[in-house]
């Protein structure tokens, strides 16, 4: 718990003088509706005569503005009144402006807090290798960076104030009641062990309670981030009652860990009011002692007393709530500085060094590679490829072409052995340097939420508007582009809904095209196309891969027979390679998977489909 607050509080040192002066305005709103408004009241009372002794043996002429004199006539105390009441008037602007400059700057703390926070959080996020993006839900992190941090806001902006405000209510307010009657004060002192026993077991409670509801909050985000992006297979099974039902079950158990929060929001405030209720009785009795047999306190100053004593007692239930509030955004922090403290696997080594500009020669020496959670999926494989030169992986499903050409632009690291570009290990260069030179054009294609001129942009930032279209032409993309109603200024949609399969292809191909690669990845970007669209993305194809080192994820043999090389792997091994030809020739995994591509279309697919 201190270690997340120690955080917490390193959030707000870039704004520590901003702090401070919220603090100051918090202590010094508390201080006067406290301490000053406790004195002016009684001096008041004290003046209209409601106080049976003396004002100096009260103590309240002692650093008064009003000196109090007893016995004073009439007109005398009137005009006391009228200046206690004036203090009164100027104490209430006093506390409303530091109330005002407290709420402002809390603001103006909590979001800059805030902004950082959620900026570190997603900068970590894109630097966690693809490996931490496969076990983490997007719904998930979506819940973390969203409700978690939110939970951070209140805490910097509202419960931090209130954990100042209270205790310094509370101590002005012991201060004040000490320097009248200590007797009294014991009395009501009593019962404080046992509220600080309560407000902090029930601090423990709330903080495991919130974790649980947080965890539940980030399981409901992800199920329905998961089937909102799904609906069309959910609709498809007719599956619309299942997902209702297991919806609900998600729904309701994060109904129970809310409500179990809220028993401890409920149940802690009302306690700790009764517990200090319970000190009323015997201070009230004890009062009524000194005053009508002691004749050792003054009715003026009991009133005050009570005052002070009600502004301590209602700090104490405020501060139980903020207690709890506290918990709550910790355990929220807690998630936040999870993700936060997650190291990426794959990042640059000390000493990497940028490489400009590439001829294209890849080598795997001796690479096997396994995922965390999986068994061996690359094992010992060397391969060279020249600059240049067109490479086509084929294979069973499983067969590690995916994993092999991940390991490319070091979405992973390979296990053992080691990936050289120009003779260069890859873990040597930076990685922003390597990735500059490689593009990759996926089977299922990925457009981003905007215009479709910012989504070729994409691939260079900065590209001009002609770069743009001489890309699109390249990629026979210009000719419906220009159709659309807005033209290159046309909304994509999100994931590019509002184009066809085959026109988000030649986006993507534009994107690559812009980039300009030495190095070429490409997930047969064809394979789920009609005649007519494969045919303008093949032409845009070889337009992209002219000059370029390309390797080709095969889906259907068909599309490969004009690559320089066929690569064949079977369990994690090259097991064949060779030309088209060739290979037939053999007779072996790529011609039993040919022969089924022409007798069984549809499983010869299926079985070569990637891994």
């Amino acid at each position: 718990m201190f270690k997340d607050l120690r955080r917490v509080l390193g959030l707000l040192r870039p704004y520590r003088r901003r702090f401070a002066a919220l603090v100051a305005s918090v202590a010094a709103a508390q201080i006067i509706e406290t301490a000053v408004f406790a004195i002016l009241i009684a001096s008041l009372m004290h003046a209209l005569g409601l106080g049976s002794m003396p004002a100096a043996q009260t103590g309240l002429s002692k650093g008064m503005v009003v000196t109090l004199v007893a016995g004073a006539a009439p007109s005398a105390r009137f005009t006391n009144a009228l200046l206690l009441c004036t203090a009164l008037l100027i104490g209430y602007f006093l506390k409303c402006a530091c109330l005002y400059a407290a709420t402002y700057l809390g603001h103006y703390v909590s979001q800059r807090v805030v902004v950082d926070l959620r900026q570190r959080v997603f900068d970590r996020l894109v630097l966690l290798p693809l490996s931490f993006h496969d076990v983490w839900r997007t719904g998930e992190l979506m819940s973390r960076i969203t409700q978690d941090v939110q939970l951070v806001q209140l805490l910097v902006g509202g419960q931090l104030i209130e954990a100042v405000a209270a205790p310094v209510t509370i101590v002005v307010g012991m201060a004040v009641m000490l320097k009248w009657s200590w007797q009294l004060t014991l009395v009501c002192a009593v019962f404080g062990p046992p509220l600080a026993i309560l407000i902090t077991r029930a601090g423990r409670r709330m903080r495991v309670a919130t974790r649980l509801l947080q965890a539940k909050i980030a399981d409901l985000n992800a199920r329905l981030q998961e089937r909102l992006s799904s609906m069309r297979v959910i609709q498809s099974f007719a599956r619309e009652q299942y997902e209702v039902e297991h919806f609900a079950a998600v729904n309701q158990a994060t109904f129970g860990a809310y409500m179990r929060a809220a028993r401890l929001h409920a149940l802690l405030p009302p306690l700790v009011e009764f517990v200090g209720a319970l000190a009323v009785i015997p201070m009230t009795a004890f009062a009524a002692y000194l005053i009508l047999l002691r004749h050792s306190l003054d009715a003026a100053i009991l009133i005050g007393f009570v005052f002070a004593g009600q502004k301590v007692g209602s700090q104490l239930t405020r501060l139980s709530r903020v207690n709890l509030a506290i918990q709550q955004a910790l355990a929220g922090a807690g998630r936040v500085f999870e993700l936060m403290d997650t190291e990426p696997e794959v990042r640059d080594l000390p000493g990497a060094q940028p490489l400009d500009r590439v001829q294209g020669e890849v080598a795997f020496r001796d690479v096997s590679f396994r995922y965390p959670t999986g068994e061996m999926v690359l094992a010992g494989l060397n391969l060279q490829i020249k600059p240049g030169e067109v490479v086509a992986l084929a294979g069973p499903s499983g067969a590690g072409k995916t994993s092999l050409v991940n390991l490319i632009p070091r979405f992973y690291d390979p296990t053992n052995g080691r990936i050289e570009l120009d003779g260069h290990d890859l873990r040597s260069l930076t990685l922003s340097s390597l990735r500059s030179q490689i593009g990759i054009v996926p089977q299922e294609t990925v457009l981003f939420g905007g215009t479709i001129h910012d989504n070729i942009a994409y691939g260079r930032i900065g590209a001009t508007r002609e770069e743009v279209i001489e890309a699109a032409n390249a990629a026979n993309a210009h000719e419906f582009i220009c159709a659309l109603p807005q033209g290159y200024d046309s909304e994509a949609g999100e994931h590019g809904v509002r184009l066809s399969g085959g026109q988000r292809q030649r986006i993507a191909i534009a994107r690559a095209l812009l980039k300009d690669p030495r190095i070429l990845i490409l997930d047969e970007a064809t394979s789920s196309l009609d005649m007519e669209s494969q045919s303008l993305v093949q032409e845009a194809l070889e337009r992209l891969m002219r000059g370029r080192t390309t390797l080709v994820i095969a889906h259907r043999l068909a599309t490969i027979r004009t690559a320089d090389r066929i690569l064949v792997l079977c369990d994690g091994k090259i097991t064949e390679q060779g030309k088209h030809e060739e290979l037939l020739t053999l007779g072996g995994t790529y011609a039993r998977l040919h022969d089924m591509e022409y007798d069984h279309p549809d499983s010869a697919r299926a079985s070569t489909s990637d891994d």
